[in-house]
């Protein structure tokens, strides 16, 4: 069986690491794995067509990229290759609204977060695109030798606390200059938001609109719906600007990894900046840390690699509450948490895990027996090859044929 992988452009290479680990995890599982480099083809159609001249092909994989793309006969990668094209979006895909509005009907999306889902169904509608899917991340690069103590898990990880993400500032929210109505709308949305642990973006702009007497079914309404990823830009923002301060101000070691950082946080004189590197270069660095601080913000009821490549490396993971997480980790065994609501104290038990690894110790020991037992990309195959079936299933006029013409 063949399948096809493209990966092109990314910020610190991570969308293009998850194709490369995913075609190893299929080529692993038996099928002919062919990854196709859209940075290093001069013609990309011409590329695409070679490939799907060069046999059947199960399914075309991309993330993030190529929904949009039709070729120079107006086909999509989908028509092309007369196969489903499986696209997973990483990040909150109404983000993407003007690529995700000309992503061709036939297209398979798999989300990582199931309110990312919801969010699609409920502004595109249910038949928009040949199937909407969950599709959680996995753990990037290789797993750490496990540290056999709580002394060889210090002396091999000098980095006590690691954080990795850009910085994005608060900022002016996107919609400051609206009108008044619209401005209330948006503000009551990004309030009732950061007002709990999580309220998902489009859920929040809904209960924003029946406060003020609208109904979220009204047509007329469809289009600002889709603009909910404007709460959840806002509240990325804040959150996580919100979570470095309080760090900062426990006086928390953390090692900052990402870019934007210049002329920030310059008053915390426990952080380090280490600069923007690469995905591979933050697995390392994982490798040396004890612990590795994380914010999901609107990703509460869903996945995010950084986590699960964190235990992988064998450090232990402090987050956010997420009800994914919940459900797959043993709060205090394999995941340690901090909610929103009680930030400060709950960033003081991490400054007590630092000062005693004997506890951070056993949290990323079974941290990482968890994600190796269920959570590397071996696991998430099926999850594309179900996405697949159910897209070629409900576009038979376009897949009948594999290969295309």
């Amino acid at each position: 069986m063949r399948a096809v992988f493209v990966k092109g452009r990314s910020e610190y290479d991570a969308t293009r690491i998850f194709v490369d680990e995913l075609a190893d995890a299929f080529t692993r599982q038996g099928y002919s794995a062919v990854v196709i480099d859209a940075l290093g083809e001069p013609d990309l159609d011409e590329a695409l067509a070679r490939e799907a001249a060069a046999g059947p092909t199960a399914f075309v994989y991309t993330v993030g990229m190529l929904g949009e793309k039709r070729d120079r006969q107006g086909r999509s990668v989908g028509q092309v290759f007369g196969a489903p094209h499986v696209l997973q979006h990483v990040d909150y895909p109404l983000s993407h609204l003007d690529r995700l509005e000309s992503t061709a009907a036939e297209t398979a999306l798999l989300l990582v977060d199931p309110t990312h889902v919801e969010a699609v169904r409920a502004t595109f509608g249910e038949a928009r695109f040949a199937h909407i899917g969950f599709g959680p991340h996995a753990a990037v690069g290789e797993p750490a030798a496990a540290d056999e103590s709580a002394e060889a898990f210090v002396e091999r990880r000098p980095i006590p606390l690691l954080f990795a993400g850009t910085y994005y500032g608060p900022g002016e929210p996107a919609w400051r200059g609206e009108d008044g109505l619209v401005r209330d709308i948006f503000d009551t949305a990004l309030e009732t938001a950061l007002g709990a642990e999580f309220v998902a973006p489009l859920e929040a702009l809904d209960l924003s609109l029946r406060a003020h007497g609208l109904d979220p079914a009204d047509p007329a309404l469809q289009r600002t719906r889709k603009f909910a990823m404007a709460i959840h830009e806002q509240v990325r923002r804040v959150r996580r600007r919100a979570l470095l301060d309080a760090a900062g101000a426990a006086g928390l070691p953390v090692h900052i990894v990402g870019a934007g950082y210049e002329g920030q946080f310059e008053h915390f004189p426990t952080f380090r900046r280490m600069g923007a590197v690469s995905l591979s270069e933050v697995s390392q660095l994982m490798r040396a840390s004890r612990l590795v601080l994380n914010v999901n913000a609107n990703f509460g009821a869903g996945s995010h690699e950084r986590p699960l490549s964190a235990m992988l490396a064998g450090a232990a993971v402090v987050s956010d509450y997420g009800a994914w997480w919940d459900e797959h980790f043993v709060e205090d065994r394999e995941i340690a948490f901090y909610r929103w609501k009680t930030l400060d104290a709950d960033l003081e038990r991490v400054a007590a895990l630092l000062a005693d690894p004997a506890a951070a110790w056993p949290i990323a020991k079974a941290g990482q027996e968890r994600v190796l037992e269920a959570h590397r990309f071996d696991q998430r195959t099926q999850t594309v090859v179900d996405a697949a079936r159910l897209a070629r299933a409900r576009r038979p006029d376009i897949f009948a044929h594999p290969g295309g013409s």
